[in-house]
């Protein structure tokens, strides 16, 4: 609520208030309460109290009533501004040619009907599959990402599925993420229209979408609404490999907000597509090859007898990368790298812009930042510039079209006459990630690179850098870089200083960084100062931050807040922190709720809540709902729950190890290890000789990656096939995580799971030391139990 909105309330109050205790002095000065005069004062005190509570409860009632009148209000506005004027899917070609790459010159001999901005089309092998998935959630909405290189075709070919499926649906125009947030907020109904996300990661930097309003578009909270994103590779990898807080960022110290975690949080729930997933997935990605198959090539070779810029593409590409030379990236690459090609100076200042963007920059990059690191590189090639105004002529050659509208670098003004700043090809930027691109990595090695950015951008700015400086695996620079930002009061770079020390496994130090964000409001630094309290032991101050959090809108502090309970035995108050959370559309609320509802027989409201939760992508929602399905005795649809939440599990585990880490275990990896071992356990159970096999393989698949139970399950099953030498090395590996996972996440097990979660590591210890006893190893045998006695006690 605005300041100026709730001190109106508060004045209305006050005067109510006031109001109410001027009637109580009008009685008593026209003597209409009699008795003696205690109890005319007790008359008085009980008369105010009630006031002041009128009062609260009018400013209660007043502060609903704003709301809602506000709510109407923004509404009516933001449902114009998103599609009074939108087109439809099929009319917005030209619209969306914008965010296509520039393809090469159409030549003045060709034929007329031939549009200008866009060569023909040439299908692809998976556009039948994407077609079919927007087909398919035509009723439901969802979410649907093309991933792949840049110049892949990716809008492309999300566009003419779209404009194939679902023509008539509107494209509303969206230009920030805060838009969209608003118009989730107010409800404003958006059934059968397609929010275009080209290039996904941007709407999460100024004015981030949030991952709440993404998941309750794909719920269908706004109507059955497709969102239609693209999306490169390396973009991809770095939001599902880089750490991130666990949170939403919002509040008066976050303006600059990185919306990091908001994009982590939305790509993590993304499934990969598969002939197995079909149709059924809500958010779905596909991956786009930058070289055409032999169908494809063939497909092309017959548009070029209608469109010369295709035979054009065909005779000049390497490797079927057609898509790639129709977007002139051939001749962008020579622009930049060929020595022969042009001015030193201008490339330089290609490869500092390249260079900017590696090392975190946003677009638009300014003039001093590309000058700095284009000097820097120079020197270093002995190549200085040697005139003090070598810049403009050098900008110049940099931003000359060599195409039509292709360019290395462009100007980015958003004012009349003024330049923010420059992009930079990303063709360019993906280019430099390859093989043969050793200037990019020096650059990127050097002390000096990172340096030069660090002391000339502004704090939020030296956030980011320290995030792609971790991603690049230089965290000594990471932590430079927030530390810098950190002693200008940058409050995201103390929560990184928190998360990094934390995860290397220095609570205090950690806690220390997350205080100094924490007392000053980021609601994220709350949640880790909190769990890094209750790995010291000090449960109470923990939950007192999670409480200061919850109270301020922390989804994560709410969840956090139901495991403390839930871990406590206090099961009703769980219950209600968790449906606090999944009613803000929560995904691991509502697999925590449900497995609550699940372990007491309230089988139909526990579908419910996993269900959606399954929507979402988590995998522990999933593995619930294979659950119940067993406890009904559906074994086969069981199964079918559990393969798909395998699928993705696996999906995670290649693309992400991090998110499955021997220390946190099945209590804090989203369902990954549990919904394996479902799957291998019930296959088993079938006991038929490929399910076995199967099973055996998905064993392997997470033991190896440190699981107990999953090592423990090995060592029984080659036990029982006499196979003993096998069978000691999966039980010693079973003990060895099993401990490891009882040291470093004991407080982490009971809250998931209360007393049995630490005990049924125990007793793999303990089965251990018992083989190593039948073994007579009894020295052996005494150490673990000695390792069990500690966990028990502990």
């Amino acid at each position: 609520m605005g300041e100026k909105r709730r001190s109106q309330w508060q004045i209305a109050s006050v005067v109510a208030a006031g109001m109410c205790l001027l009637a109580t002095a009008a009685l008593f000065a026209a003597d209409r309460v009699h008795g003696p005069t205690w109890v005319k004062i007790g008359a008085g005190v009980i008369v105010g109290v009630l006031a002041m509570l009128g009062k609260r409860a009018m400013e209660a009632l007043g502060f609903r009533w704003a709301a809602a009148v506000e709510q109407l209000n923004r509404r009516s506005v933001t449902r114009g501004e998103l599609l009074r004027q939108a087109p439809l899917v099929v009319d917005a070609g030209h619209q969306l040619a914008l965010s296509i790459h520039p393809a090469i010159p159409l030549p003045e001999t060709a034929d007329s009907d031939l549009s200008g901005n866009l060569p023909e089309y040439i299908e692809r092998r998976i556009d039948a599959d994407i077609r079919a998935w927007i087909k398919g959630h035509t009723r439901s909405g969802g979410l649907i990402v093309l991933v792949g290189p840049a110049t892949a075709g990716k809008t492309r070919s999300l566009y003419e599925a779209l404009r194939t499926e679902v023509p008539d649906w509107l494209v509303p125009k969206v230009g920030t993420g805060a838009q969209l947030n608003a118009a989730v907020e107010d409800g404003v109904d958006l059934s059968q229209s397609v929010i275009w996300l080209d290039e996904l990661q941007n709407f999460f930097a100024d004015e981030t979408l949030t991952a709440s309003s993404v998941r309750q578009l794909i719920l269908g909270r706004s109507g059955p609404v497709l969102l239609a994103a693209t999306i490169r590779s390396e973009e991809l990898d770095r939001l599902l490999h880089g750490s991130s807080p666990e949170d939403e960022t919002t509040g008066p110290h976050v303006e600059q907000a990185i919306g990091y975690t908001h994009a982590q949080q939305v790509v993590k729930m993304l499934a990969r597509w598969s002939p197995r997933s079909g149709t059924s997935e809500r958010a779905i990605r596909f991956h786009v090859d930058s070289q055409l198959t032999r169908d494809e090539l063939s497909r092309a070779r017959a548009l070029a007898e209608i469109d010369p810029r295709i035979a054009s593409a065909l005779a000049g590409s390497q490797d079927g990368r057609v898509t790639a030379t129709l977007a002139g990236a051939p001749d962008l690459i020579e622009r930049w790298t060929l020595e022969t090609s042009g001015d030193p100076n201008g490339q330089a200042l290609i490869t500092a812009a390249v260079v900017a963007r590696r090392c975190g920059y946003p677009e638009p990059i300014p003039r001093n930042v590309l000058e700095s690191l284009a000097v820097l590189y120079l020197a270093e090639q002995s190549k200085a510039p040697q005139s003090t105004d070598w810049l403009p002529p050098a900008l110049t050659w940099a931003i000359r079209p060599i195409e039509g509208r292709i360019s290395a670098l462009s100007e980015a003004i958003t004012r009349p006459g003024v330049v923010d700043g420059f992009r930079v090809s990303d063709v360019l930027v993906q280019h430099s990630y390859g093989a043969g691109q050793g200037v990019v990595d020096h650059m990127l090695a050097r002390e000096e690179t990172w340096a030069s950015l660090i002391e000339q951008v502004e704090p939020s700015i030296r956030t980011l850098i320290g995030v792609s400086a971790e991603w690049a695996g230089n965290t000594e620079m990471a932590q430079r870089a927030w530390r810098s930002a950190a002693d200008d009061d940058d409050v995201q770079a103390m929560h990184w200083l928190g998360r990094i020390h934390t995860d290397g496994g220095d609570h205090q130090l950690g806690a220390a960084w997350f205080r100094r964000a924490a007392e000053r409001g980021f609601l994220p630094s709350m949640t880790g100062l909190a769990s890094c309290l209750h790995e010291q032991g000090d449960s109470a101050e923990a939950v007192t931050w999670l409480r200061q959090a919850a109270d301020r809108g922390s989804t994560s502090a709410i969840v956090s807040l139901g495991l403390r309970m839930v871990g406590q035995g206090n099961l009703a108050e769980g219950e209600r922190w968790y449906r606090q959370a999944a009613e803000l559309e929560d995904a691991r609320a509502m697999a925590n709720l449900g497995y609550l509802l699940m372990q007491r027989g309230d089988l139909d409201e526990a579908e419910h809540w996993n269900r959606r939760g399954a929507l979402l992508g988590h995998t522990g929602a999933i593995e619930n709902l294979a659950t119940i399905c067993l406890r009904r005795g559906e074994t086969d649809r069981a199964l079918d729950w559990f393969r798909r939440g395998a699928e993705f599990a696996l999906t995670k585990l290649e693309e992400s190890p991090q998110s499955f880490q021997p220390w946190p275990g099945e209590a804090a990896d989203d369902g990954i290890s549990n919904v394996i071992l479902g799957l291998a356990e019930t296959l088993l159970e079938r006991g038929e000789s490929a399910e076995t096999e199967e099973a055996e393989y998905w064993l392997r698949l997470i033991a190896e990656r440190g699981d107990p139970r999953a090592a423990a399950a090995l060592a029984a099953r080659l036990s029982a096939r006499g196979e003993a030498a096998g069978a000691h090395g999966w039980r010693q590996k079973a003990a060895e995580s099993a401990d490891s996972l009882l040291n470093r996440a004991r407080a982490v097990l009971l809250d998931a799971y209360g007393l049995p979660g630490p005990q049924a590591h125990i007793d793999i210890i303990l089965t251990h030391a018992t083989s190593l006893d039948e073994e007579g190893n009894s020295v052996e045998a005494h150490a673990w139990r000695a390792k069990a006695t500690l966990h028990s006690t502990a």
